[in-house]
């Protein structure tokens, strides 16, 4: 098994860890917290992520893209984080009673002082976790961010237990961030132990500036559509759009998230060694469409029980937006890989000007639409994954010679079909065999169950390229 597998799989398997906790806590806490408490935290969080992709002004995807690394590049990049993150830290604490005051909302303050805590101790990770995805260590990523994961999650079901309410999210937060960056400290290669320092950034500034400018941007889009919905919705419709998204982007989050993590430093490495980049992007879209189509089909078809067992019955109305959401999901796998592509190859000053327009686009659709309902503001994230589609296929025409009807062409020809498999069986369970008296628990183990063997049987029966990769990995020919 070569080492981009290898990798594959500890990305894979911290990501579903990760992400089986995180439900389990989202099921529990949401049994104990009101939407309005988990509203609050939500909008907490919404302001600060903005701000976590200003805290370490794109070194990391210098590290990753730099095709040398000296110990000067290790120590001006841990200069660049410290400076980023604290100053940050002092803006968010002094601004956190304006934000509360914009929302009208006193606990906001109470959230923001105590979160930025986070931003002082994030620069002794945040340069570590870079380093060893360049050197292929996710061995090591998995244990730092699969143990804070559990401890965490951990403390603030306790807190919620015993009434401490939106700030035993806080605290949870809080231990995450501290275990990680004291396991990162002590895991991370001897000789990247250095002193932080500024000399020597300019040419990082140059590029982690516009990697930076890229993240806020995609930020900025990304939580507008909180941001408007508490200002005009509510803070519960806020908390039932944020389950509805939460559900949705766990492929892009977690799955796609794992896989991005081993293919940005992979493109890197081939950019690196002028080898080509667009089989490779090709057969990566081509695969990880393989399982986003099906399971974005089985999630809308399954949304209300998804949300009965994991949330309860006052979040039913999330339902109707993950239907929505999930088409977006769809679109959005087919170009999930552009943004790492057009960085590897060092181009993150176009991959700016896209996203700039992309997430003007989606405000701008956004913002009439948190007006109306939560629906159409559903409707209009997807609309903008659809937007991002037609622009980035031609961009990577033109950077990488991707032959974009073709790669279309083999999505739907490889996938369509099998998708449609693979779920014929959860839909004739849910809409035509006699098992409306099975408890809802038990509808939806018998549907996921019928799903995970249906897709495994389409990939071979469709003779789906993912099904040879499979058999690559398991060191069988296909």
């Amino acid at each position: 098994m070569n080492s981009i597998n290898k990798s594959l799989i500890y990305s894979l398997a911290e990501s579903y860890l990760c992400m089986l906790i995180q439900i389990a806590s989202s099921m529990i806490i949401a049994r104990l917290l009101t939407p309005s408490e988990i509203g609050k935290f939500s909008i907490g969080m919404a302001a600060l992520a903005i701000a976590h992709m200003l805290r370490d002004f794109g070194v990391g995807a210098y590290m990753v893209h730099a095709k040398e690394l000296t110990k000067q590049d290790m120590k001006a990049v841990f200069g660049i984080a410290i400076l980023t993150a604290w100053s940050l830290a002092a803006a968010l604490y002094f601004a956190r009673y304006a934000i509360a005051g914009f929302y009208h909302e006193p606990a906001l303050a109470e959230i923001l002082g105590w979160m930025c805590i986070n931003f002082l101790v994030i620069p002794f990770s945040s340069t570590v976790f870079p380093l060893l995805m360049r050197e292929m260590k996710f061995h090591l990523l998995f244990y730092i961010n699969l143990i804070p994961t559990l401890l965490s999650s951990g403390l603030s079901i306790y807190l919620a237990y015993h009434g401490y309410g939106y700030m035993s999210l806080v605290w949870g937060s809080l231990a995450n961030i501290s275990l990680a960056a004291v396991m990162a400290t002590g895991l991370r290669p001897r000789y990247s132990f250095v002193l932080p320092s500024l000399k020597g950034s300019l040419h990082i500034l140059a590029f982690g500036g516009k990697a930076s400018l890229t993240n806020i941007v995609a930020q900025i889009g990304n939580n507008a559509a909180e941001l408007m919905i508490g200002k005009t919705l509510g803070f519960a419709s806020v908390a039932l759009f944020s389950k509805a998204q939460t559900l949705t982007e766990m492929f892009s989050h977690q799955f796609l998230g794992a896989i991005t993590k081993v293919y940005f430093p992979a493109i890197a490495q081939r950019h690196r060694d002028a080898l080509p980049i667009n089989s490779a992007y090709a057969d990566s879209t081509v695969y990880i469409t393989a399982f986003a189509f099906p399971f974005f089909g089985f999630m809308a078809l399954y949304a209300e029980e998804i949300i009965l067992i994991m949330f309860g019955s006052q979040w039913l109305a999330s339902a109707e937006l993950i239907r929505i959401l999930a088409l977006g999901g769809c679109l959005y796998a087919i170009t999930a890989f552009a943004p790492n592509t057009i960085n590897a190859i060092g181009k993150p000053g176009l991959l700016l000007r896209i996203q700039l327009f992309i997430q003007c686009f989606r405000i701008g659709v956004t913002l009439p639409a948190a007006f109306m309902s939560l629906s159409m503001v559903a409707w209009a994230q997807t609309v903008a994954f659809g937007v991002g589609l037609f622009i980035y296929l031609p961009v990577l025409r033109y950077l990488i010679q991707l032959n974009a009807w073709r790669l279309l062409g083999r999505i739907f020809a490889a996938n369509l079909i099998m998708a449609a498999l693979a779920l014929a069986l959860p839909f004739a369970i849910k809409h035509y065999l006699e098992v409306q008296g099975l408890p809802t628990v038990g509808l939806l183990a018998l549907a996921g169950g019928s799903f995970a063997l249906s897709w495994v049987v389409a990939l071979f029966v469709t003779r789906n390229p993912l099904a040879g990769q499979f058999m690559k990995i398991l060191g069988k020919k296909p």
